[in-house]
């Protein structure tokens, strides 16, 4: 149910992005881009603490540690409330002290217009990444459908509030429309979180009430853990998601429009995989605590077949990219030579990491696997520039994601089986 909800989402996704691009026009659409991809930065950095929640809910229940699990979620919503609002704070100073119209090279709308549409935009991401707990406590009690559920409503929802802004609005200025997006994006995203939330302690009948409170320890082991994570989600964020920003600065806004069109068609596999994947974060958790090695080697063995099917599925979704964008999107864009082989590229690379890194995410084994994403995204910048003064134009930020993506091909399933090998031994 998990990748047929995530199918649900994916179409949505897909219907918005044309109706999107004709009511803002290009420019604006790559404003919106801009700005809700700094945002999805903003969702990671919790300190891990949503992360962690996958991890060690699965090992407390484990242990039949109910009320230490009860009061872990409590603290988890309480941090997640400060960091939010810490966030929300320290970027109003940010945007004010920094001049992000000149770093984004937005020439085209006035600086109060900006300020006005970040604000707004920080303001609705800050709430939804407390309010959204409820899709890890979904993925770490084994029910993730839920999760994607929640995602496809959402996704679906705002394709209808959107069809219906552009019947009711087809004519406000560009600056009410982008405002009017954001709205109806955030608003509708911070009630669909607070239903399910509530979905969910109604349908665990689980009730917060307990007199225990987690040991300090504990806390600090939740906080260590927690913080590789967030090194991991923002590393892994940025890596996948500052090409926008180089593109806008070093090009045009105008220019992320294709680059994102192309790279929306084949994020198709990766929902479906990641809808698919997101229960097996706990149950590598679980399967790992047993030392239930076999099952392990298993899911991996499962995967490497799949990938095959998966593998096939891209390239058939790379030579049918150009007739896709030209009915997907009925307006002329120019879609730089090689760009579709790259990002068909990177999408099969990338679901294969991706499945490896969920059970190192998932047994909290995460030194090495923060190190290589570090270094990775620490090659991703000087490697992009590098590219683009050898002239490769927007290709550039694909052509160096996909070098440093078979880096990850060749370490990370290494590890996992190195590890799986060790837990052999110790039975």
């Amino acid at each position: 149910m998990s990748g047929f909800y995530k199918g649900i989402s994916g179409l949505a996704l897909f219907t918005s992005i044309p109706l999107l691009i004709k009511y803002l026009d290009h420019d604006d659409y790559g404003i919106w881009v801009l700005v809700f991809t700094v945002f999805q930065w903003i969702l990671v950095m919790d300190f891990g603490i949503q992360s962690t929640l996958k991890t060690k809910i699965p090992i407390l229940f484990h242990n039949n540690q109910i009320d230490l699990i009860k009061s872990y979620i409590k603290v988890t919503y309480k941090y997640a409330s400060y960091i939010a609002f810490c966030i929300f704070c320290l970027f109003i100073i940010y945007i004010y002290v920094i001049d992000v119209k000149e770093g984004l090279n937005i020439h085209f709308h006035t600086k109060p217009f900006i300020y006005k549409l970040f604000i707004l935009n920080i303001f609705f991401f800050c709430i939804n990444s407390v309010a959204g707990i409820h899709k890890s406590l979904y993925v770490a009690y084994l029910k993730g459908k839920y999760a994607e559920e929640s995602l496809a409503v959402n996704q679906t929802g705002f394709l209808i509030l959107l069809i219906l802004i552009i019947y009711l609005f087809p004519d406000i200025d560009a600056e009410n429309k982008l405002l009017l997006v954001s709205i109806i994006n955030g608003l509708f995203c911070f009630i669909v979180n607070v239903v399910y939330t509530f979905r969910f302690f109604k349908l665990e009948k689980l009730n917060l009430s307990t007199k225990e409170k987690p040991p300090k320890d504990f806390v600090k082991e939740i906080l260590k853990i927690g913080l590789k994570f967030m090194a991991i989600q923002l590393g892994m964020m940025l890596f996948f998601t500052v090409d926008n920003y180089i593109i806008s600065n070093n090009f045009s806004p105008k220019d992320v429009v294709p680059y994102d069109t192309v790279n929306k068609i084949f994020q198709l596999p990766v929902m479906i995989l990641f809808a698919t994947l997101s229960p097996l974060w706990s149950m590598f958790a679980k399967d790992y605590v047993e030392k239930n090695h076999q099952n392990l080697l298993r899911s991996f063995k499962r995967f490497n077949l799949l990938f095959i099917g998966i593998l096939l599925f891209i390239v058939v979704l790379a030579i049918l990219c150009p007739m896709i964008i030209s009915f997907w999107i009925k307006e002329k864009l120019e879609i730089p030579n090689h760009l579709v082989s790259y990002i068909a590229a990177i999408t099969a690379l990338r679901i294969f990491t991706v499945f490896y890194s969920y059970f190192l995410n998932g047994i909290g084994k995460l030194n090495n696997f923060t190190f290589i994403i570090i270094l990775s995204l620490l090659l991703k910048i000087p490697l992009t520039y590098f590219l683009i003064y050898l002239e490769f134009g927007i290709n550039s930020v694909a052509i160096s994601t996909m070098i440093i993506l078979i880096l990850w091909v060749l370490f990370i399933p290494l590890e996992c089986y190195y590890i799986i090998n060790k837990l052999k031994k110790c039975r």
